[in-house]
């Protein structure tokens, strides 16, 4: 299955770089509120320059650029009149396209990771959080391209990415004061209580405050606009199809549930490995890693990264 699982993901990869390959670099973008890559500069003989980027993160960003563009250039088509092919074009890259763009940087997989690593998580909650995690994360992306279009309309440029960062401020407390209460769960031996809450609850009641708990970290996590939800949106929202760009957001939302969740999994799965061999070792004598070790070091990474993205949100906000 894990084999299965590599195979796919490369595949995709595979395809998306085939298609950014025969994509031009972006030019600048329509609006001053549409971020996106500027054009090329060109040399003394009017050529342009063959510009290097170094670095895996470099890589993705580019690879994100041509992507945009490729679905904008797509959606100058929807422009001028409904072309079904097109519209199935967008769709189904959008697709694979949020595949490439989750496995990317952000998206709070670290801090989802942190999060399972800690006892008391199970495949239900693998669920339920990359359901809740994606959806907001597009939903607030479409509610805030919305807002600058209309009520925002007046806010430009440098102002918008200000707005965005208030998010990733407000995010990056959240997520510490969430590892923080749980560091303190787990000092005070409480915080397995999620794995077995008392018997004598029904089991919807324990499904409720699962999904209450959910809920909220999927929040704190989410809560952060995707950017290049965004974009599209504010793209789909300037060209008056604005259908097409929720369309797009939809299926570049279902894979990041697929990412998330395929990660969530591999996390618990990982950890209860480690934890099934420690058992072993522990009856003889050896070195053991139990679960309070995964939950020490889960709690703390959420702090870690709370402290992060507080930093950097306050930094770019003020």
């Amino acid at each position: 299955m894990k084999s299965l699982c590599l195979v796919f993901l490369l595949g995709v990869v595979f395809v998306n770089f085939s298609l950014f390959a025969q994509v031009p670099p972006p030019p600048p973008p329509p609006s001053p509120g549409i971020p996106s890559t500027a054009a090329p500069e060109k040399d003394a003989g009017g050529n342009p320059q063959t510009q290097v980027k170094r670095g895996l993160v470099s890589l993705f960003y580019e690879l994100q650029a041509r992507g945009t563009y490729f679905i904008k250039k797509k959606m100058d088509i929807l422009k001028k009149g409904f072309d079904f092919r097109t519209f199935v074009i967008i769709s189904l890259f959008s697709l694979l396209y949020g595949i490439l763009h989750t496995l990317g940087p952000g998206h709070g997989k670290l801090i989802v990771v942190s999060f399972f690593l800690r006892d008391g998580t199970n495949a239900s909650d693998a669920f339920s959080l990359s359901v809740i995690i994606s959806l907001i994360h597009a939903s607030g992306a479409i509610f805030l391209a919305v807002l600058f279009k209309t009520v925002l309309s007046s806010v430009k440029g440098l102002e918008h990415l200000k707005i965005q960062y208030g998010f990733t401020l407000f995010s990056g407390i959240l997520v510490l004061g969430i590892g923080i209460v749980y560091l303190i769960r787990t000092i005070q031996g409480k915080d397995h209580q999620y794995k077995s809450i008392g018997k004598e609850e029904s089991d919807s009641l324990r499904k409720m405050n699962r999904w209450k708990r959910n809920l909220f970290i999927g929040f704190s996590i989410g809560v952060v606009p995707c950017p290049l939800s965004l974009t599209i949106m504010m793209l789909s929202i300037i060209y008056g199809i604005f259908w097409v760009g929720f369309t797009s957001v939809l299926f570049l939302t279902a894979a990041m549930v697929i990412i998330l969740y395929f990660l969530s999994i591999y996390t618990i799965k990982s950890r209860e490995f480690v934890e099934h061999e420690s058992e072993k070792k522990q009856k003889f004598g050896l070195l053991s890693l139990s679960g309070p070790f995964f939950a020490y070091t889960g709690n703390i990474s959420l702090i870690v990264l709370g402290i992060y993205f507080t930093y950097k949100g306050w930094v770019s906000f003020i």
